[in-house]
């Protein structure tokens, strides 16, 4: 038979610091949106940057939970 192994997946975070970083992003994600629902009712002379600044908490909300993340 063979001695094969499989390495076990480093633990980098706590485990509160991962539930943080979910519920951080979690707002994130759903700020932007409202963002974006704002910038794009075309309310006002910001609605281009209140638009584009939802555009950017969207996508720093699906971002932030690769921080630090490595290829298993």
């Amino acid at each position: 038979m063979s001695d094969f192994k499989v390495n076990p997946a480093p633990q980098n975070d706590a485990p509160g610091a991962t539930l943080g970083r979910v519920i951080v992003s979690f707002v994130l994600f759903a700020a932007g949106l409202l963002l974006i629902g704002i910038g794009a009712s075309g309310g006002s002379d910001l609605a281009p940057y209140i638009f584009t600044g939802g555009v950017l908490a969207v996508s720093l909300g699906f971002g932030l939970p690769m921080i630090g993340a490595s290829e298993r």
